[in-house]
């Protein structure tokens, strides 16, 4: 039983050492573009097959670590929180219950899209609160103004999340199911692992 609980760790544990080369790699050594990201990505799946806590940490180390090798200004409460409020609620409903391969994966895809909306108009009235340029306008003009000019990016972030999400969870879900295939011929090879003695 033991051995099985110590195999468990360490797969739970290289997926959140995965998770976060991913996330924190990406944003400080491969960067795919301006703003194609792979912190969403890391966000859901960590939610969708860790949980809240694990979802949360994940996003909170990234930013913090790659923050500080890239630096940021007073718009990080922003980014942070843009990324930070999407983990939460999309713990509470990927990580519920059982579901099939295909339904996660659809769930996840609608749940990044809503993150990456989320993220646009989260930073940009951040942007548009703390424009210390004088940018834009103080009033909804002005707010109307730092959304249209962000639009190219929203068009990006959507666009990539609608290709790396899925992706993302159908390349999860054939490592779990060959996971799994190794792990029954393991059992068929070696029963004492499964008798609980170990």
């Amino acid at each position: 039983m033991l051995f099985l609980k110590s195999k468990i760790l360490n797969h739970k544990s290289l997926f959140i050492i995965s998770l976060l080369f991913l996330s924190i790699g990406e944003r400080i050594m491969f960067d795919l573009g301006p703003n194609i990201e792979l912190v969403t990505i890391s966000m859901l799946l960590a939610a969708a097959y860790l949980g809240e806590k694990e979802s949360l940490w994940i996003v909170l180390i990234t930013m913090i670590l790659s923050d500080l090798i890239l630096g940021n200004t007073n718009i990080f409460l922003f980014t942070w929180s843009g990324f930070l409020i999407p983990a939460l609620y999309t713990s509470i409903y990927l990580n519920k219950s059982k579901q099939s391969s295909i339904k996660l994966t659809g769930r996840s895809t609608l749940f990044g899209l809503g993150t990456g909306v989320f993220f646009f108009l989260w930073t940009n009235l951040g942007v548009w609160l703390l424009d210390t340029w004088g940018m834009y306008s103080n009033d909804l003009k002005g707010l109307m103004q730092s959304y249209i000019n962000a639009l190219p990016f929203l068009k990006i972030q959507v666009l990539s999340n609608l290709v790396i999400v899925p992706l993302g969870f159908t390349l999860v879900e054939c490592l779990k199911y060959l996971i799994k295939i190794i792990s029954k011929s393991k059992n068929i090879c070696h029963p004492e692992l499964d008798s609980g003695s170990i």
